[in-house]
């Protein structure tokens, strides 16, 4: 099975509020969300140096954030993956893939306990 590269959550509302939620799911996890413009971005988690300098014992996990409006009046949360792990070795790399799902999956828990989830795509 290959490793998923992306991660698209459509939401009920409008992107603004779709963007809030996301950043306060994504900060509530650890991460550090930086926005480049209106709705896009990065969120980041662990430290680059560590995991370059100690390997997998340190890991780094970074995911970019785009905000979208879908025709149908959603609006759409895109998580594109930006780290391969490669730095922690076969083990970094295999933990970047499962923190991946792992986000997808818990993201996707917190949108549908919210009531705004309506659907995810795995890409």
């Amino acid at each position: 099975m290959a490793a998923i590269k992306a991660v698209e959550f459509t939401l009920q509302g409008d992107p603004t509020r779709a963007k809030a939620t996301v950043e306060e799911a994504l900060v509530a996890r650890k991460f550090t969300v930086a926005w480049s413009d209106e709705w896009s971005g990065v969120a980041e988690r662990g430290s680059k140096t560590k995991n370059l300098l100690l390997g997998a014992a340190a890991q780094y996990f970074k995911v970019g954030v785009r905000v979208m409006s879908a025709d149908t009046g959603h609006a759409i949360v895109r998580l594109d993956r930006e780290s391969t792990g490669w730095m922690g070795g076969a083990i970094g790399a295999a933990r970047t893939t499962k923190n991946l799902e792992g986000l997808r999956d818990d993201l996707g828990r917190t949108f549908d306990a919210a009531g705004v989830l309506v659907g995810v795509n795995q890409l």
